[in-house]
């Protein structure tokens, strides 16, 4: 049986805090991320993109409160702490199909 929206969107969030590379395993070979106005298609680019992340800025997500999930979606505030002390304060939004993420849509809050 495959995972639901909210458990995937679960083990994403383990495997950025244990910087586990295999996050992007979690995503469809199409999957897109989309953010701080860019986007990153495709599991290459986004095991690049989470590669980069990872090794340069040490992302630590909390998750603040419940995920929310609703079918194929699943959305989920975050606070983020970073290496160099700093925190960001974000919202994911998730498409889960099949068990595997379609796309990851995240808004940084600018304070």
């Amino acid at each position: 049986m495959k995972e639901g929206a909210a458990e995937v969107a679960q083990r994403y969030f383990d495997r950025v805090r244990e910087r586990d590379l295999s996050v992007a395993d979690l995503f469809h070979e199409d999957a897109s991320i989309i953010g701080l106005g860019g986007q990153k298609n495709g599991r290459d680019a986004i095991r690049s993109f989470y590669q980069a992340s990872i090794e340069g800025a040490g992302p630590s997500p909390e998750i603040v409160g419940p995920i929310f999930a609703a079918g194929a979606r699943a959305a989920a505030e975050i606070k983020i702490s970073l290496d160099d002390g700093s925190t960001l304060h974000a919202m994911d939004l998730f498409v889960v199909e099949a068990g595997l993420i379609r796309s990851l849509t995240y808004f940084i809050a600018d304070h």
